[in-house]
């Protein structure tokens, strides 16, 4: 990413510390915790093209598990690209609960 010609302010987030598909700035969540520990990463997503079955007489829309974040998707309204796991958390963080 290409640095900022603004002033850096510290303690606010910056551009560089944004990464697509996250719903907030990476770092602005709780100190040490990833988006792999968030229980919004990850979320079943509605294939695009139906497949028909002959059985049944109708179309099947197969769902899959995407790496994206469920929290960009509600506040953009849209689907975002995948989320590393290893990324620092943002502010919409929620720790997933144990297995």
């Amino acid at each position: 990413m290409l640095p900022s010609n603004l002033t850096t302010i510290e303690g606010v987030p910056d551009s560089s510390e944004a990464v697509p598909g996250m719903a907030f700035f990476a770092g602005s969540g709780p100190y040490g915790k990833t988006c792999g520990d968030c229980v919004h990463r990850g979320y079943s997503k509605e294939a695009k093209k139906a497949h028909w079955n002959e059985r049944l007489q109708c179309d099947i829309y197969r769902s899959y598990r995407t790496q994206a974040c469920a929290m960009y998707k509600a506040l953009a309204g849209h689907h975002g690209p995948a989320v590393d796991a290893s990324n620092k958390a943002c502010k919409y963080f929620e720790q997933k609960p144990p297995r």
